[in-house]
């Protein structure tokens, strides 16, 4: 295939995966960001440059666009960080209004810290932002747990100092799991709760395994990335506030 159609393929493609579905309501490791830039690149052909260049601009203007404010930078952070609650808090906030009639409605959510890429600025926040902070193509899936994974859940988040939640608060003394408040209600091992999760944790993803022991385990049908962008939509004055309560608690 001509060189120059596989690059106009290439943007073409990048420019519909960028635009974020509309609200669902009106239809491991720290990784470092590089970015790739004309200092980064030893050579450019200018032919292709200028194929490009229409592109480019487009893409640029979208992904440059101010979609909130916020009045600090939120950073992730174990055990517990300001963006860790925000991100949690946002897509836990869509998924229960879109299930708040059924037997699914999640009880809490979990995500992976890995998967948060980077910190949100002070400040405007655009597209990009968003995109920085997850970049992977992760879908919003709930799984439903019994009292045993669920205790193996907890017993997770004891082994990796902790990870992105909503909605729980999870209690530990001397190394080992004390008790947990749910939805401000005490953890019972004889019940089945609903996760909130991505379906990279879902399928064992960070050495989540408990999650492949759900009974069930329900395709919410969006993207983590776009429940964040519909969370965002709703915000009248277009601020992001983080509750920076703790979550996790060691003693």
């Amino acid at each position: 295939m001509n060189f120059k159609l596989i690059i106009i393929l290439l943007f073409s493609s990048l420019l519909f995966a960028c635009q974020e579905e509309k609200p669902w309501t009106e239809n491991h490791s720290e990784g470092k960001y590089i970015p790739v830039d004309s200092i980064s690149i030893a050579y450019q052909d200018s032919s292709t440059l200028a194929m490009i260049a229409p592109y480019k601009k487009k893409l640029d203007l979208d992904m440059d666009s101010v979609v909130a404010f916020s009045n600090k930078e939120y950073f992730k952070k174990k055990p517990n960080g300001s963006l860790n609650n925000l991100i949690c808090d946002m897509v836990f906030d869509v998924i229960v209004k879109r299930y708040k009639k059924s037997e699914f409605k999640p009880d809490f959510c979990l995500l992976n810290y890995g998967g948060l890429r980077q910190p949100l600025p002070k400040g405007e926040i655009t597209k990009s932002n968003i995109f920085q902070l997850m970049p992977f193509q992760n879908e919003s899936v709930i799984c439903r747990l019994s009292g045993k994974e669920m205790n193996k859940l907890f017993e997770y988040l004891l082994k990796s100092g902790g990870q992105p939640i909503a909605n729980i608060k999870v209690y530990y003394k001397d190394d080992k799991f004390k008790n947990a408040e749910i939805g401000g209600k005490s953890f019972d091992s004889t019940h089945s709760y609903n996760v909130l999760t991505s379906d990279y944790s879902a399928k064992g993803g960070d050495h989540m395994d408990f999650f492949l022991q759900a009974d069930t385990m329900i395709l919410c049908g969006s993207l983590l990335r776009n429940d964040i962008f519909t969370y965002i939509h709703g915000i009248k004055d277009g601020k992001l506030i983080a509750n920076e309560e703790k979550r996790i608690f060691f003693e």
